[in-house]
């Protein structure tokens, strides 16, 4: 009997309680709710690095400084572009003193594009012919006649969307 007596001790219904108590309603779907919202932050952060918004992905593009080629000519030139895309995904505009023109369609290599603000001409020349702006492209700025000592000038690189990617300002 005694052998009897600790077999029963070791059964599982020794082992599992009797009682009922569990979580309530109210708590299991608070704990429900805030581990969806945890698994839901995860998936974003996982996620937004995949999709990248309109826009987002313009390039990343550097001038060097400006140099005076005459008084009426200034050129610099693209230093990086990461990536390089074509250039017809390139607008261009320029400013002179508060003056700002009217954006135009960047153009093919060694073209003038007129910009509407005291008749300057842009001109990219395409060091290389890959139809892409790069570094080492170069950026020639000429006006008709030589505009005022110490004017503010500015060209504005703008990307196909409109929004501005890089600007360069200098003296006259």
């Amino acid at each position: 009997m005694a052998a009897n007596a600790a077999r029963k001790d070791i059964t599982m219904k020794g082992v599992i309680r009797k009682d009922e108590a569990a979580v309530s309603p109210v708590i299991a779907t608070i704990l429900m709710v805030a581990i969806t919202v945890v698994l839901a932050a995860v998936l974003y952060v996982m996620v937004s690095g995949l999709i990248t918004p309109v826009g987002g992905n313009k390039p990343l593009v550097t001038f060097s400084s400006v140099t005076k080629v005459n008084q009426v000519t200034w050129t610099f030139s693209v230093a990086s572009a990461q990536p390089s895309v074509s250039q017809s995904n390139y607008k261009v505009n320029f400013g002179i003193g508060t003056n700002t023109g009217t954006v135009a369609n960047m153009g093919a290599s060694n073209a003038n594009v007129t910009i509407t603000v005291a008749g300057a001409t842009v001109k990219w020349t395409d060091l290389g012919g890959t139809g892409t702006v790069k570094g080492g492209d170069i950026i020639t700025i000429a006006f008709p006649s030589a505009p005022a000592t110490s004017t503010a000038l500015t060209f504005y690189l703008l990307y196909s969307d409109g929004s501005q990617v890089q600007s360069q300002s200098w003296q006259a």
